[in-house]
C-alpha cells in the first residue's frame, strides 16, 4: 500500500470540506428563508386496509396495533424519571427546550418538517421532574440529549397509537365513531398548542381580565390585566436572554485564534472565573488543538447557564407592575400557579398525559423569589385557563365573569361583522317570540345585498372532563357550543323566511331592527364560539356519526371560533369572498371528507376557492389538509411583529380581480350575486377564459368572427354545482341591441341547468378596463343541496 504524503492529505482533507460546503449549501437552498410562506403538501389518506376484509378483522389490527403500543407505552414512560432524577431538572428541561424546541426568528420547523420534539414532550418533563426533590448532580448531558429525544419521540409514538386499541365492547359504526370523536379530543388535549395567534390569545386574555378588573383585584390583590401583562413582558424578556446568550457564543465562534476564542468566552460571562492564559493553553492542548473541540467544550459549559435563561424574579415581576402593587399579594398569585419540587411525588404519572398539572400551574418556584419554566413558548396559549382557573375559585367572581365572557364575544362578533362589511346592515340582538309564545333573541343578522348571513355565539368553555375525552361531558359540550346555536340561528331563518316583509325586532337595548326578509334571497347560518374546537370543530359530520347529535347536515350550522373568523375576514377582503366562503365552507364541510381545523380550510380556500370538482362528492377521498394552515402563519405572525410578510389573498388572475373590484365599488342590485358566480372558478380556468376572450376580441375587432355576434362560454364547476362565464366582446353602437344579445347569451337553452350566468361585455370599439357591461341572470339557485344526493330539493343552505 502506497504511503500518502502530507500534501496529498490535505488536499484530500480540502476536497472533503468543499463536498460538505457543497451539501450545506444545497440544503440551505431549500430551507424556507425566515417568514417566507411554506406551501404545505396535501394528500388523500390512503385506505389501511381493504374494503373486503370484514369489520371485525379491521378491528382486530386495529386493536393489536393499539395494544402493542399500550405494552411499549407503559414500559417506556415510566423511565422519564432517569432523566429529571440522574441530571440537574432545571438543566434537562433548558436543554430541550433550548436545543429540542426554540428555532431561529420566522422559522418553523413543524412547517419544514424538522420538529422531531413536540412541546408536550417538554411538558411532560417538566411534570416528572416535579414528583421528587430537585437533583444538584453537576454533568453535561451533551451526548444523551439524541437519546433523550429518542425516548420522548417513542414514548409520543406509542402515546397516539395506544388509542387505536377500541373496547371489545364497541361494536357498532356509531359506538366506533363516538370513540374515535373522544380519541380526537384527547389527541388535541395531549398535542395542540396556541388555539390562536399570538396577538389574538394576547388581546382576548387581556380584555377578559380587565372587564373583572375590580372583582379580582378584591379578591387576589393585584390587577389581573396588568399582572398578565407582566407574565407576557416576562416571555419576551425571556426570548431577549435566549437570543443574548445566542449572541455571545457566536462571538466565541467568530474568531479563529483559539485565545481569542477564549477571551471572547470570558468577555461575554464576565460572572464566571475567568480562564487565565496559562488555563487557555492546558484546555488547547486538552482538546487536541481543534478549534471545533474547543467551542464544544465551551458550548457545553455555556449550557450549564441556560437556566438562568428561563428563570425570572419577584423583584423583575414586581419592577414590571410598578408602584401600588402589594409584593406579599404577588408573591402569593406566583405561588398560587407555581409548584415546588416534590409537589407532584404523589401524582398519577399516567394522568399527565391528557391532565398535566403543569399547565395549570406553569412555573417552578425555586424559593427566595426566583422562579422557573421551561414551558414559555405556549404561555399565551395557557394564561386564559390560567384566568379562569382563578376566576373560578371565587363563586360571585365566576358569576361575573361567565356574564362578561358572554357579552364579551357578542361585542367582538360585532366588531368582526361590521369591519369586515362596511357595506352591510348589522343587527343585534333581535328577540321574538313563537307562535307558542317562546321568547328567543338572535345575537347577530346580517343583511347584505339579497344575502343574511345569521350568527348566533356561544362563549361556553370546553371543560377539563370533555378535553380528556369523558363520554357524557364532551357530548354536553360539543351540543352546547355546536348544536345549540345551530338550533337558534336556522330557528331565526324560518321565522324571516317565512314571512317575507319588514320585521320590527325589539332588544333589550331599546332599539328596534327593522329586517326586511323579503329582498333577502340567500340564507347563511354560522355557529361562533370563544372556545377552540379544533379538527371536530369543523368537521360536523364527526358528531352526527357519533351520535352526539341527532339531526342532518341541513339542521346544523358551521361552528368557528371567534378568533378564526377574524383571521377568516382578515385575509378575504372582498365582502363577496367573505360570503362566498362562509356558504361554500357549509357544502364543502357536508360534502367533502376531510382532517382539517378552520385555517387549514381557510388556506385551501385560497389556492382555490373550495372549487375542487367532482372530488368534493367522492366518498372514496378522505382529504388530509392538517397544518395547511401554516401557510398563512408567517403573515399573521410576522406582520405583528412589523416584518414585511406578503398577505396571502385568494388566488385568481389580475382582470378578475379588476372585475370583482368594479363590482364591490358599484353595488348595482345583485352585485353580491354577480361576485358570488365569479368566485365559482379556479385561477387556472379564469386563465384559460382569458385566452379564449383574447382570441375571439381579435377576430371580432379584425371582423373574421365566425358571426355577426359571438361569445365564449366557460363552463365551470362539477354538474350538480355548474354556472357559466359569458365573454362578449362587441362592436354593436346600439344599447338595445347590445342589451338583447346579452340576453340571448344568457337564457340559451344550454345554461337552464346551470345555478348562475354572468356575462363580461367588452367593447372593442372604445374597451373600458375591466369590463364595458356586466349582467347576469336574475333567476339564480346559488347554494348547492347539503347531502349527497344530488336530486335531493335545495335547502338553500338553510331548509329552503
Amino acid at each position: 500500500m502506497t504511503k500518502t504524503t502530507k500534501e496529498q492529505r490535505r488536499k484530500k482533507r480540502k476536497e472533503k470540506e468543499l463536498l460538505r460546503q457543497k451539501q450545506r449549501q444545497a440544503e440551505r437552498g431549500k430551507r424556507l428563508a425566515p417568514w417566507e410562506a411554506p406551501k404545505m403538501k396535501m394528500f388523500q389518506l390512503p385506505k389501511l386496509l381493504k374494503e373486503n376484509i370484514p369489520l371485525e378483522k379491521r378491528l382486530d389490527l386495529m386493536r393489536s396495533i393499539g395494544k402493542d403500543a399500550r405494552e411499549k407505552f407503559a414500559a417506556l414512560y415510566p423511565q422519564t424519571t432517569k432523566w429529571v432524577t440522574e441530571y440537574d431538572p432545571l438543566y434537562v428541561l433548558s436543554m430541550c427546550a433550548f436545543y429540542l424546541i426554540a428555532s431561529p426568528e420566522g422559522t418553523d420547523r413543524e412547517a419544514s418538517g424538522e420538529l422531531e420534539f413536540h412541546h408536550h414532550y417538554l411538558e411532560l418533563l417538566q411534570a416528572f421532574a416535579l414528583c421528587q426533590p430537585r437533583s444538584y448532580v453537576v454533568k453535561p448531558l451533551s451526548g444523551q440529549l439524541p437519546e433523550l429525544q429518542a425516548h420522548m419521540q417513542e414514548v409520543g409514538r406509542n402515546m397516539s397509537l395506544r388509542t387505536l386499541e377500541i373496547p371489545e365492547r364497541l361494536k357498532s359504526d356509531e359506538e366506533i365513531n363516538a370513540y374515535r370523536l373522544r380519541t380526537d379530543m384527547m389527541a388535541q388535549t395531549t398535542a395542540v398548542r396556541n388555539w390562536a395567534y399570538m396577538h389574538q390569545m394576547t388581546k382576548v386574555l387581556l380584555d377578559l381580565a380587565h372587564s373583572i378588573e375590580p372583582a379580582f383585584l378584591a379578591v387576589y390583590g393585584v390587577a389581573p390585566r396588568r399582572f398578565f401583562s407582566m407574565l407576557l413582558q416576562i416571555a419576551e424578556e425571556g426570548q431577549e436572554r435566549l437570543n443574548d446568550h445566542i449572541a455571545k457564543m457566536r462571538k466565541c465562534a467568530a474568531e479563529d485564534d483559539y485565545r481569542n476564542v477564549i477571551a471572547a468566552y470570558n468577555d461575554a460571562f464576565p460572572e464566571n472565573i475567568p480562564i487565565t492564559e496559562e488555563q487557555a493553553a492546558g484546555l488547547w492542548k486538552e482538546v487536541g488543538k481543534k478549534r471545533l473541540n474547543l467551542l464544544s467544550m465551551l458550548m457545553m459549559h455555556a449550557d450549564l447557564k441556560l437556566a438562568d435563561v428561563y428563570t425570572f424574579s419577584l423583584d423583575r415581576s414586581l419592577e414590571i407592575l410598578g408602584e401600588g402593587t402589594d409584593k406579599a399579594a404577588l408573591q402569593a398569585l406566583l405561588e398560587k400557579i407555581s409548584f415546588r419540587f416534590g409537589d407532584l411525588a404523589h401524582a398519577n404519572k399516567e394522568h399527565f398525559v391528557l391532565s398535566n398539572p403543569i399547565l395549570d400551574r406553569p412555573f417552578i418556584s425555586l424559593g427566595e423569589g426566583a422562579y422557573f419554566s421551561a414551558v414559555w413558548g405556549v404561555l399565551p396559549h395557557l394564561l386564559l385557563d390560567i384566568l379562569e382557573d382563578l376566576v373560578w375559585e371565587d363563586t360571585s367572581l365566576r358569576d361575573l365573569y361567565t356574564k362578561s365572557k358572554a357579552l364579551y364575544l357578542e361585542n367582538e362578533l360585532e366588531r368582526i361583522v361590521r369591519a369586515g362589511f362596511p357595506n352591510g346592515q348589522v343587527f343585534t340582538g333581535s328577540t321574538w317570540q313563537t307562535s307558542a309564545g317562546v321568547t328567543y333573541e338572535n345575537d347577530l343578522t346580517l343583511v347584505i345585498d339579497s344575502f343574511a348571513i345569521v350568527f348566533e355565539a356561544k362563549s361556553a368553555s370546553v371543560s377539563d372532563p370533555a378535553r380528556r375525552g369523558a363520554p357524557s361531558r364532551l357530548s354536553e359540550t360539543l351540543r352546547e357550543l355546536i348544536d345549540s346555536p345551530s338550533d337558534q340561528a336556522l330557528r331565526f331563518i324560518d321565522r324571516l323566511k317565512s314571512d317575507p316583509r319588514v320585521h320590527e325586532f325589539r332588544t333589550k337595548r331599546g332599539v328596534v331592527n327593522k329586517i326586511d326578509s323579503g329582498a333577502i334571497k340567500h340564507y347563511i347560518p354560522v355557529g361562533v364560539t370563544l372556545s377552540h374546537l379544533g379538527l371536530i370543530g369543523s368537521n360536523l359530520k364527526k358528531l352526527i356519526a357519533a351520535g352526539i347529535v341527532d339531526k342532518n347536515l341541513e339542521e346544523l350550522a358551521p361552528s368557528i371560533s371567534i378568533t378564526d373568523l377574524e383571521s377568516v375576514f382578515e385575509l378575504l377582503t372582498r365582502e363577496v369572498e367573505k360570503v362566498h366562503y362562509l356558504a361554500r365552507r357549509r357544502e364543502f364541510e357536508a360534502h367533502m371528507n376531510y382532517e382539517a381545523d378552520e385555517l387549514d380550510l381557510l388556506g385551501l380556500y385560497l389556492d382555490n376557492g373550495f372549487n375542487i370538482g367532482e372530488t368534493e362528492y367522492s366518498q372514496d377521498v378522505i382529504l388530509n389538509m392538517v397544518l395547511k394552515s401554516k401557510e398563512l402563519d408567517p403573515y399573521f405572525v410576522g406582520s405583528r411583529e412589523g416584518k414585511p410578510v406578503q398577505k396571502p389573498r385568494l388566488a385568481m388572475t389580475d382582470w378578475w380581480a379588476a372585475v370583482l373590484n368594479r363590482v364591490s365599488e358599484a353595488k348595482f342590485e345583485g352585485w353580491l350575486e354577480t361576485g358570488f358566480i365569479l368566485l365559482n372558478t379556479t385561477k387556472e380556468d379564469q386563465e384559460k377564459f382569458e385566452v379564449a376572450f383574447k382570441k375571439l376580441a381579435m377576430q371580432v375587432q379584425e371582423g373574421t368572427a365566425s358571426h355577426s355576434h359571438n361569445w365564449v362560454v366557460w363552463e365551470t364547476g362539477p354538474k350538480r354545482r355548474r354556472y357559466v362565464i359569458v365573454g362578449y366582446p362587441y362592436v354593436v353602437d346600439d344599447k338595445e341591441q347590445r342589451n338583447s344579445i346579452l340576453a340571448e347569451a344568457i337564457e340559451s337553452d344550454a345554461n337552464a341547468d346551470t345555478r348562475g350566468v354572468v356575462v363580461i361585455g367588452v367593447n372593442m370599439k372604445n374597451p373600458h378596463y375591466p369590463y364595458d357591461v356586466l349582467a347576469r341572470r336574475v333567476a339564480t339557485d346559488l347554494f348547492d343541496t347539503l347531502t349527497l344526493d344530488a336530486s335531493a330539493a335545495s335547502s338553500d343552505q338553510a331548509r329552503e
